[in-house]
């Protein structure tokens, strides 16, 4: 299935192949000069097999779509209509034929053959208390607040030699390419979390964990998709750090490797939805101010 965005008057077609960023900067993948287009405006995510995401990041006068300004993460549609200022494009994707099906299959089949299983460092971000905050609120400063924050943190994951795997709607999940970012590099990631979240009100969580898990790259989307039971551990974990009230919850391997390079607290085993027994976590960063 094949994923392009359109202009107003559908002369001109925009390839999906993997991210897409849109602003006024050149180096976007989607330059718009116009003064009322931030440097870094909007996002289009690819977010596993031929699903894409509109990512507002912060932008003065926002990205609207369908008429509505993005306020979080929205997945795209066939015929959504995107406006960035004056600027107006029309998301499209093809519509898959037997035959197109059948050679997607078979590039699935390939690729899950190539695909590679290791160890991974996970990261998962939330927002505390998103809905509460969002209903008290306006739209527009919820949306730039939330834009400038997702901004802020994939400029830090990015620079710690992280990458995004996937925008939710109140958070996201970051990862490490298998077997080659050394600890030291991860640990330097939450810290600048951490110094993000001490410059603002708006509060987050941050989990991180290190397991074993799969990477196969989307077909579609040219992106990394990541399986296995260690991501849903990693999400699972945002519970549990919500429960201890904890800003940076670890678990037991993320905190063996970590151990050297900041100060751990224990913080006892806990259960896991969904996961048997009960599993060590550690905090780091310890809140001056617990999020609540």
């Amino acid at each position: 299935m094949e994923h392009w965005l359109e202009s107003e008057d559908g002369q001109q077609q925009f390839p999906l192949v993997g991210n897409c960023s849109i602003g006024r900067l050149p180096e976007n993948t989607l330059a718009i000069n116009d003064k009322e287009v931030s440097r870094r405006h909007a996002l289009i995510h690819a977010q596993g097999e031929g699903v894409y995401y509109l990512v507002d990041l912060g932008s003065r006068n926002g990205s609207i779509l369908n008429g509505q300004r993005v306020r979080m993460p929205t997945q795209l549609k066939d015929m959504d209509t995107i406006q960035i200022s004056t600027t107006i494009l029309t998301y499209r994707q093809s519509e898959a034929s037997e035959d197109f099906e059948d050679e997607e299959a078979m590039a699935t089949i390939a690729a899950s053959n190539t695909a590679k299983s290791g160890d991974c460092w996970l990261l998962v971000a939330d927002i505390v208390a998103f809905t509460k905050l969002s209903q008290s609120m306006e739209q527009d400063e919820m949306a730039q607040l939330v834009g400038k924050w997702l901004l802020a943190c994939k400029q830090i994951i990015e620079r710690h030699k992280g990458h995004i795997n996937k925008y939710l709607g109140d958070g996201f999940l970051a990862f490490w390419p298998l077997d080659v970012t050394p600890a030291k590099t991860i640990a330097g990631a939450p810290s600048d979390l951490r110094e993000l979240q001490n410059g603002q009100d708006m509060q987050f969580r941050v989990v991180v964990h290190y397991g074993q898990v799969r990477v196969d790259s989307a077909v579609s989307a040219g992106e990394d998709n990541l399986i296995g039971p260690e991501v849903n551990f990693a999400f699972r974990m945002e519970k549990v750090c919500g429960s201890l009230q904890q800003w940076c919850l670890l678990s037991e391997p993320a905190a063996a490797h970590m151990q050297e390079f900041t100060e751990i607290y224990a913080e006892g085993a806990h259960a896991l939805k969904g996961f048997q027994g009960d599993h060590s976590f550690f905090s780091a960063y310890p809140s001056e101010e617990p999020a609540t």
